[in-house]
């Protein structure tokens, strides 16, 4: 047979049935409250503190030899249910609405506050495409699975897209102690199980693997409690408890590595490695996220900087400075799978020919800036109003309540130490107002003045609830002493 009619026949072939000479599958690992110095992958290699002094996950480590680190890299959110929601869409939560966790935006939570926060929806709408959805339109021989947590509403993932799933999860079906602690390996066990399912069916396919692990509560296997109690504690990372559930997460992984490998994959198998924002501030306050201000729920960059590792074909182990963020992966997914529609209104930009070429490839986005808007409070943890804009090596950062605006050079200044606001007002006055155009262009939910509060009296009912919870929960440690909270840095 000519080598001609050998290519005729194969793509014969292809055409009839509908199969494409490029069908790599993907599996997206998602983690929960996993700081950006959380892990002992050293996430930026001029920052020594971007990686833990206690903590060890060597299939991170792992994952990294054999894709890129992303040293700037970001959630979409500093809270879980926005991120995911971007993430699956491709679009940013000020733009989708939901600007806080689902379920949490009426009622005694916000007394006593200056500002009163705008409404958030609920639910992911059925109107908006889904990645899993728009993989199913575009290249209907794939197989789709969301397994782990959920927590955006909306009837859950077999309704946006997904073929299978563990259902329309939150942060209560992750209190599971040993022997499946935060159901680590229940998640792990079931995703491989699919992914074999999928590979003896010769499917191509999309894998979700969302992990409630590192969220709160703490839970671990004995053994590897045992293990990090014994080991010398970190001046950073010390707690044990914590370090353990990270480390059994990291075994989750590794599992899922060996799986891919004993099934033949590797080599055609994209793997997303990202956590859903910073985390929480359970050791040293302000350095649970490395050299990062900031925390959880909170605009600093401790609260949205994250960890993030892609490997897979035709990319080569090394570092990126290109600036990433949550909803880059729905148009980077697209890319791989040679699907070239997007729906409308998509924010993200590929990753692809930075992962395939280096930063020089550059990414191309609706926006040359990224806004990240949480305009609401959760002051148990420092969180106020405020939103931010990247553009460059600057971040600007506006607080809601006071109208202040605080900038910084991310470049030379990671952690936020040195507020160049006054020294650099023109640019102050450049940024605010694309922040303000683009909140405006977006229709973002925008928090209004509180006429009802009153600076001379008792802060009200919120304070009185935090003020419970510092007493009764330590890792709470924000001595919060009035709802105004005047920014430390």
């Amino acid at each position: 047979m000519s080598r001609l009619l050998f290519i005729s026949l194969l793509l014969a072939l292809v055409s009839q049935f509908g199969l494409s000479a490029k069908s790599p599958n993907i599996v997206l690992i998602l983690t929960d409250d996993q700081g950006w110095g959380a892990t002992s992958v050293l996430m930026d290699k001029d920052v020594p503190e971007s990686k833990s002094d206690y903590i060890q996950t060597p299939n991170l480590e792992r994952l990294a030899e054999h894709g890129v680190i992303f040293s700037d890299a970001y959630a979409p959110h500093p809270n879980c249910s926005p991120t995911r929601y971007s993430i699956l869409t491709g679009k940013s939560p000020a733009k989708l609405q939901m600007s806080d966790i689902v379920g949490r935006h009426t009622g005694s939570f916000f007394e006593g506050n200056r500002l009163i926060p705008p409404p958030h929806v609920n639910n992911i709408a059925d109107e908006e495409h889904t990645l899993a959805e728009w993989i199913k339109q575009e290249r209907s021989e794939y197989a789709t699975a969301h397994i782990g947590k959920w927590h955006i509403n909306g009837g859950g993932p077999e309704k946006h897209g997904f073929d299978t799933s563990t259902g329309e999860t939150g942060n209560r079906e992750g209190a599971t102690e040993d022997p499946d602690p935060k159901r680590i390996f229940s998640i792990t066990k079931r995703s491989n199980d699919w992914m074999e399912k999928q590979v003896k069916a010769d499917r191509p396919f999309y894998l979700q693997i969302s992990h409630y692990a590192t969220h709160l509560a703490i839970h671990s296997l004995e053994s590897t409690l045992k293990k990090t109690e014994a080991r010398k504690p970190g001046k950073r990372h010390s707690i044990a408890s914590h370090a353990a559930m990270t480390e059994d997460l990291d075994t989750g992984v590794g599992m899922t590595l060996d799986k891919i490998k004993e099934l033949g994959i590797e080599d055609n198998t994209y793997v997303i490695y990202i956590a859903d924002n910073g985390s929480f501030p359970l050791d040293n306050p302000g350095n649970t996220n490395g050299p990062l201000h900031g925390w959880k729920a909170t605009t600093w960059e401790g609260g949205v900087r994250v960890p993030l590792l892609i490997a897979g074909p035709g990319i080569d182990q090394g570092r990126r400075s290109t600036r990433a963020v949550g909803w880059d992966l729905f148009p980077t997914i697209c890319d791989w799978l040679d699907i070239d529609s997007l729906p409308s209104g998509l924010e993200g930009g590929s990753l692809a020919n930075v992962l395939s070429r280096g930063d020089s490839a550059g990414v191309v986005r609706e926006h040359p800036y990224l806004v990240i808007h949480f305009p609401h409070y959760q002051l148990a943890k420092g969180g106020q109003p405020s939103t931010v804009l990247y553009q460059g090596d600057y971040k600007l950062i506006k607080f809601w309540e006071t109208g202040d605006y605080y900038l910084y050079n991310l470049k030379k200044d990671i952690s936020e130490s040195k507020n160049l606001s006054k020294k650099d007002p023109n640019r102050v006055v450049y940024m605010s107002q694309q922040m303000n155009d683009y909140l405006v262009s977006i229709k973002a939910g925008i928090p209004t003045v509180n006429t009802q509060f009153d600076p001379a009296k008792d802060p009200g009912k919120h304070y009185a609830d935090i003020k419970d919870r510092l007493i009764k929960e330590p890792y709470f440690v924000l001595p919060v002493k009035t709802t105004y909270m005047v920014p430390t840095r």
